[in-house]
C-alpha cells in the first residue's frame, strides 16, 4: 500500500502541522452538545484535508456503513444531491450519525449547490456533511455560512522534513540520505500527500543520485513549464508544438497546475495584455485531482484557444 495511504493519520493528534486549525477543531468536537452538522475543510491539494474527514468519522463514531464518500468532480449534478437528501432520510444503520463526503464540493453545478444549500440550512439531527474543496473562491458565502471552515495550510519545511523522518522510523528505515529528504522537502510545495508520494518513489533507492534523478523525474519540471506558458502567450505557436513539451512534463498534475497558475499570476500583474492573459489563465482554474494529466492537456488546450 502506498505510504501516503499506509500512514495516513488516524486521529487529531497525529496529524503534522497547522496546530492551532486543529486545536480549534477539537475544541468544538469535545462539545457535549451543539456539534455543527456542517463541515468545510479547505487548502491547497495534498493538506489532508480527506485524511481529516475520516478522522471526523472516527472522532464522531460513524461506522463503515454510514460513511459515503461522493467525488463530486465526476458526480457533479443535481442528481447527486437529490440522492443525498434521500438517503438522508434514513437512520443510520450503525450508531447514530451518517456521514456524506463530498469531495472537490466547488465541481457541483449551480441547481446542486442551490439543492445542497436546502439540506445544509435543515440537515436532519443524525446527518453530517463534510465539504472539501481546493477552490474556496468558488463556494458561495451562503455555503460557507452554514459550515464550520476548517482551513489547511501548506507545511513548512521544518514540518515536512519532520513528517518524512517519522515515516521512515515507522518503515524500519534507519539510515536515509539527508540529500534526498532536502530535495523531497523543496520540491513538494508544502503538500505533505506529495511528500509521501515522492518517499514512495525513492525509499528503496539505494544510490543518491539515483534517488535524486527519480525526484526529479517524479516531480514539476519548471523548465518545460515556462516553456509551454511563453508558447501560449506568444499566440503565435502550432498545438503540435506544445503538444510535444506537453508529453515531456513530469510530475502530479495537479502541482502542474498550480505551477502555470503561479506563472500566469505574475504575468497577470505585471499589466500587459491583462485580458488576454486572464482569458489563458481561466482554464488552469479548474482542479484535475481526478481527471489527472488528461485534464491538465485539457486545460492548455483551451489556453491555446483562447490565446487565439
Amino acid at each position: 500500500m502506498p505510504l501516503h495511504l499506509t500512514h495516513r493519520p488516524k486521529n487529531l493528534d497525529e496529524i503534522v502541522g497547522n496546530e492551532n486549525t486543529i486545536e480549534a477543531l477539537r475544541s468544538v468536537l469535545d462539545r457535549e452538545e451543539d456539534i455543527p452538522h456542517s463541515f468545510l475543510f479547505t487548502g491547497p491539494a495534498g493538506t489532508g484535508k480527506s485524511s481529516l474527514a475520516r478522522i471526523l468519522k472516527t472522532e464522531l463514531n460513524c461506522s463503515d456503513s454510514d460513511f459515503f464518500n461522493i467525488n463530486t468532480a465526476s458526480s457533479r449534478g443535481i442528481d447527486t444531491i437529490r440522492e443525498i437528501i434521500d438517503n438522508s432520510q434514513f437512520a443510520p444503520m450503525l450508531g447514530k450519525i451518517k456521514i456524506f463526503l463530498l469531495e472537490e464540493v466547488h465541481g457541483l453545478t449551480t441547481q446542486a449547490f442551490e439543492s445542497l444549500l436546502v439540506l445544509l440550512e435543515e440537515p436532519p439531527k443524525h446527518v453530517v456533511l463534510i465539504l472539501c474543496t481546493t477552490e474556496l473562491a468558488k463556494i458561495k458565502a451562503t455555503i460557507r455560512r452554514r459550515c464550520h471552515h476548517t482551513e489547511l495550510q501548506s507545511l513548512s519545511l521544518p514540518q515536512i522534513k519532520k513528517l518524512l523522518k517519522s515515516t521512515l522510523e515507522k518503515e524500519n528505515v534507519s539510515e536515509f540520505p539527508d540529500a534526498v529528504l532536502e530535495r523531497i522537502a523543496s520540491v513538494c510545495n508544502g503538500s505533505p500527500g506529495q511528500a509521501l508520494n515522492l518517499l514512495d518513489t525513492v525509499v528503496d533507492i539505494r544510490d543518491d543520485d539515483t534517488a535524486l534523478k527519480a525526484i526529479e523525474d517524479a516531480t514539476v519540471s519548471e523548465a518545460n513549464i515556462a516553456e509551454i506558458a511563453r508558447m501560449l502567450l506568444s499566440g503565435r505557436e502550432q498545438w503540435s508544438s506544445i503538444a510535444k513539451l506537453i508529453k515531456g512534463l513530469s510530475g502530479e498534475p495537479e502541482s502542474l497546475r498550480y505551477a502555470f497558475l503561479g506563472y500566469f499570476n505574475a504575468v497577470l500583474l505585471g499589466g500587459k495584455n491583462s485580458d488576454k492573459v486572464a482569458a489563458i489563465t481561466m482554464p488552469f482554474l479548474e482542479s484535475c485531482m481526478y481527471s489527472s494529466k488528461a485534464g491538465l492537456t485539457m486545460a492548455i488546450y483551451f489556453a491555446f484557444k483562447a490565446s487565439k
